[in-house]
């Protein structure tokens, strides 16, 4: 084959594994992952998760909790619970992959699945479970705290929507976005809890959130919601 066919089949190739029609819109910012996601829309109906334990006895016991997502017309009314939990801050998020981490992503072999072997399978966050589910970055540093964890919000998904197709103005964070147009869906999205007690000593191998210390980035629960009505 000559060169500039060679060159020609690349530049192609790099066309389509970019996703050029991804339906991007005109969104400047990250958009979706290289990984194919596939990416539903909110309907009518409640999304439940059972959350299960990613770390089983990271402090003594094994904690297990639920999530929901209930959707009327443009509200959308977003519960979770946890029980024996720790009375620290949860950061809790709702994230683009499709399964929950397990021991066999403990790439590290440290015996733990901390806050960047689990990014890894859980992918970016598109809704932070804080104090204002609108927008992803107002009340992102308010969260739930235990003991006995329990959270309520609504929101509108007009709202939501409208923030998630805005420019990603820092395409390097945990955030991602959504293509102009294409709304927000809960079907087969994970939910992820961090947070547990100060008492247990990690080993230093633990990745964490920054600087943050490694109990509050251990990942605790997780699960994947399903529509069930």
């Amino acid at each position: 084959m000559k060169p500039t066919k060679i060159i020609a089949l690349l530049s192609l190739l790099g066309c389509i594994a970019c996703g050029g029609g991804n339906g991007g819109g005109g969104n400047s910012g990250m958009g979706i992952p290289s990984t194919n996601y596939e990416l539903s829309e909110a309907s009518t109906g409640t999304y439940y998760a059972v959350l299960r334990p990613v770390n089983f006895y990271s402090n003594g016991f094994i904690p297990y909790g639920s999530a929901s997502f209930t959707v009327l017309e443009d509200q959308l009314q977003v519960s979770a619970s946890l029980d024996d939990d720790q009375p620290v801050t949860h950061r809790q998020s709702l994230h683009l992959g499709t399964r929950c981490p397990t021991l066999d992503d403990d790439t590290n072999g440290d015996g733990f699945v901390d806050y960047n072997e689990a990014m890894d399978v859980v992918g970016p966050i598109l809704m932070p479970l804080d104090d204002n589910l609108n927008s992803q970055l107002a009340g992102v540093e308010v969260y739930p705290r235990g003991r006995s964890m329990t959270y309520n919000r609504v929101a509108s998904l007009s709202q939501i929507n409208s923030d998630l197709w805005k420019a990603d103005e820092n395409p390097s964070d945990e955030y991602v976005k959504l293509p102009n147009g294409k709304r927000i869906g809960f079907e087969n999205r994970v939910v992820l809890v961090h947070g547990t007690s100060a008492q247990r000593n990690f080993p230093t191998s633990l990745g964490t959130f920054g600087s943050e210390p490694a109990h509050l980035s251990l990942p605790v629960v997780c699960g994947v919601l399903k529509k069930i009505n």
